[in-house]
């Protein structure tokens, strides 16, 4: 009984360490794409380009977040973090992201991306609850 107690603070963790590792992974291939796609002066747009646990820096949008609990509703969420872009000076990220009506050509960075790498996010941070929780039962 001991041991499965303790096995809900493992898996967080787990699941914590493996959400900020791949946020990261994803907001630096992010960045990359941004850098190939925009080769002048685009470091305000890569800068903008980062995760958080909590709010929203003001004036970026959110590409998605992640929740470690399965349902949706908020009370299942026991960890939540959001990747983001258009934070300061690159607000107009969103500009080239969506186009405008004034004939700016929507140039989507930010999309494409985390649909590419979405399911490795999600493979990596089950895989690394799955192996907390081994390695604790296997302690003992």
């Amino acid at each position: 009984m001991a041991k499965l107690k303790r096995i809900p603070d493992v898996a967080v963790e787990a699941a914590r360490q493996a959400m900020e590792e791949g946020a990261e992974e994803v907001c630096e291939y992010i960045r990359n794409l941004v850098r190939s796609t925009f080769t002048q002066r685009s470091g305000d747009m890569v800068q903008s380009i980062g995760w958080t646990w909590g709010e929203l820096p003001p004036g970026t949008f959110m590409i998605d977040e992640i929740r470690s609990g399965k349902n949706k509703g908020d009370q299942y969420a026991t960890l939540r973090i959001r990747i983001y872009a258009g934070a300061g000076d690159g607000f107009y990220f969103r500009f080239h992201e969506f186009g405008t009506k004034d004939g700016v050509p929507a140039r989507p960075t930010f999309y494409p991306a985390w649909k590419a790498k979405r399911a490795e996010f999600r493979k990596l941070i089950r895989d690394r609850v799955r192996a907390a929780i081994r390695e604790e039962l296997r302690r003992g």
